[in-house]
Formats: C-alpha cells, sequence, structure tokens
C-alpha cells in the first residue's frame, strides 16, 4: 500500500527536480521524505528498479528472461482530465499570482491533495530551466505549435508511449524481461508529461542538445501475465543538475553520469514520423 503511494510521488520529483529546477521541487521533496520514511524504515533501501529508474548500462544489460520487479502505476483520470479548447484556456488564468481565483472558479480548496497538486503544478510551469526549450501546453493547438517548432517546418511527428492494456490494479510486482531494449530512433524527442491540474496541462520540452536516448522494453508479469512495452527514456548527461539530485543519490552515480527513467502511461515521447520508405 505504502508503495502505491510513494511511487508517482518519487516520480513527480524526478520530473520536478530534473525539469522544473531545484525550487520547485522542495516542497514535493520533503512530501517524498516524510511519505516514503516508512517504506525506507521497513527495507532500508528502496531499489531503484522498483520505480523504473536504472543506469544506461543496467538497461542495456537486459535479456530475455531477466527479472525485473517494478511497479507500473494506473492513471488518475480524475487529476489528469481532457484539454480545454485553446480559446476558453486562453480566457482561464495561468499562473501563481491568480490562482486563489481559479480554485474558487473551480470550487477546489488550495489545501487539499488536488489544491496542493494544482499548485504544484503552477509553480513548476513558472520555472525556467537552464539550455532547454519549455512549455506547459493548456491546450492541444498550444502543444502542437510547440512540437512543429522544436521539430522544424515540414517535420511528421508522432508519440509512442508506455502501454499496459491488462493491467488494472496498480500491484508491485514481479516482470519477466521479453528481449533486449530497442532504441527509438530520431534525431529529436520531444518528451510531454501531463501534470494534474483542473484541465489537461502537458509539460513538453526539447533539449537543444538532443542529449537523450529512448527504448522500448517488453516486460511480462510473472504472476498475472500482464504484458507491458514500456517507453524508457536516457539523459545521456547529467551535469546541470543539482549535486544532491534524488537521481544521484538512488542510483550511486556521480553528477554528469547518463541515467534511464521508464515513462508512465500517459507521458508521451513525440518523435519524427518514419516514412514507410524509410522503414523498409
Amino acid at each position: 500500500m505504502a508503495l502505491r503511494f510513494t511511487y508517482p510521488i518519487l516520480f513527480c520529483a524526478l520530473i520536478l527536480m530534473f525539469y522544473g529546477g531545484v525550487d520547485a521541487a522542495k516542497n514535493l521533496q520533503e512530501k517524498v521524505s516524510s511519505s516514503s520514511s516508512m517504506v525506507m524504515d521497513a527495507d532500508k533501501k528502496m531499489k531503484s528498479a522498483q520505480i523504473g529508474l536504472f543506469t544506461i548500462d543496467e538497461l542495456l544489460s537486459f535479456r530475455a528472461g531477466t527479472k525485473l520487479p517494478i511497479f507500473f502505476p494506473i492513471r488518475n483520470h480524475s487529476l489528469y482530465p481532457p484539454f480545454l479548447p485553446q480559446s476558453l484556456a486562453k480566457i482561464i488564468p495561468f499562473s501563481t499570482k491568480e490562482a486563489a481565483a481559479v480554485f474558487d472558479l473551480f470550487s477546489v480548496p488550495p489545501v487539499s491533495p488536488e489544491g496542493e497538486a494544482f499548485l504544484g503544478t503552477l509553480l513548476t510551469c513558472e520555472e525556467s530551466v537552464k539550455g532547454e526549450n519549455k512549455i506547459c501546453a493548456t491546450s492541444l493547438d498550444s502543444m502542437l505549435g510547440f512540437l512543429e517548432k522544436s521539430f522544424g517546418p515540414g517535420v511528421d511527428f508522432e508519440f509512442v508511449t508506455t502501454t499496459h492494456p491488462t493491467i488494472t490494479t496498480p500491484i508491485f510486482q514481479s516482470y519477466t524481461v521479453l528481449g533486449p531494449p530497442s532504441e527509438i530512433r530520431s534525431a529529436k524527442k520531444v518528451p510531454c508529461h501531463p501534470f494534474p491540474y483542473f484541465y489537461a496541462v502537458y509539460f513538453c520540452h526539447s533539449d537543444p542538445g538532443y542529449g537523450t536516448k529512448a527504448f522500448k522494453l517488453r516486460l511480462a508479469a510473472e504472476s498475472s501475465g500482464d504484458e507491458v512495452e514500456a517507453v524508457v527514456v536516457c539523459h545521456m548527461d547529467s551535469k546541470d543538475l543539482s549535486s544532491d539530485h534524488l537521481v544521484f543519490r538512488m542510483l550511486g552515480i556521480e553528477k554528469g553520469s547518463s541515467f534511464c527513467h521508464v515513462f508512465r502511461q500517459g507521458d508521451l515521447v513525440w518523435i519524427q514520423k518514419t516514412s514507410p520508405l524509410a522503414a523498409m
């Protein structure tokens, strides 16, 4: 039970600290420490693999038959509603300065689990990230506009995401790797993460140095037989991260090292679309 609650918080902390700056993550990181203390006390050290966090050497060592204990959460649709039309999203304030009015508009108390998650989204979206282009897209039109600028004119794109259609209950279980990871080839990649809010908000970012790799990893649950096609994104250079970043502590790696994390269901990686001719 504790792991079901801890995993989403840990994952959000990783996203906040890597893409939203350390300041935006401080409050959430405190919650990670307090909410996971019982889990850590009971099991001294939570294995990074259990939340889908690996070094790239670990990922590339996976072969058919490798056993991998991991937890795949089920997306809470109440926290991730659909996009609003752009015309409507534009007239609703999207800033911490006007947060009180928006909370009142949607009748959500700021001091509540939902309210704190929504405020965390606003804080993250207002942070700047060194050397990176990003957007908190509040409509489908704004997301597509950002993608068109990121990929360049005349480039078609599509997304890949983790899929586990038969998993209906989020449980921690052991998986068997069905084959080595296969790299997703694309000159440019734009990850987009759904953030909890009153309406759909996707945090999209492009790495100007293209210092990311993406892989697909096929897994089968040993107990239930559930099959998962996981998307794993690897960041090849972590030199711009804080020395106290959660990733370094969990993986035992040094600043500047590469690391990989499994994308949750609903997290998207946009890639250049491969033409049928090029795929032959």
